[in-house]
């Protein structure tokens, strides 16, 4: 236990090391192209108050008749969603024995020969 104390305060000491050359190094740099750190931006406080809000709950009856009908165009019924569903589930899993099939039949016929 105090093997692994003696090796984190290692770690702690040689992390600090490195903290502080990483940032003597800054220093030198900032000073040698002379920039300087930018200063903070402004605190929420210090910004002009924004206008009041639009109100958007209340779209013209036009525009949602519109969105109404092409909503419609596409809409389709849930029975052939779901049939369109259980369609592709099937198709993808006689897909995939076919293919373990295919895998174990190469297999197969790979190895008995020998």
């Amino acid at each position: 236990m105090a093997d692994r104390l003696q090796e984190l305060l290692h770690q702690k000491a040689l992390l600090n090391e490195q903290a502080a050359w990483l940032e003597r190094e800054i220093i030198a740099e900032q000073a040698r192209i002379g920039a300087f750190p930018e200063p903070a931006p402004k605190a929420p406080a210090e910004l002009p108050p924004a206008g009041p809000l639009p109100d958007v709950s209340m779209t013209p009856p036009a525009v949602d008749a519109n969105a109404n009908a092409i909503l419609e165009q596409y809409r389709s019924s849930p029975r052939s969603l779901q049939q369109e569903v259980r369609r592709g589930c099937f198709l993808y899993f006689f897909g995939a024995l076919a293919l373990l099939g295919l895998v174990v039949a190469v297999i197969y016929l790979t190895h008995h020969g020998k």
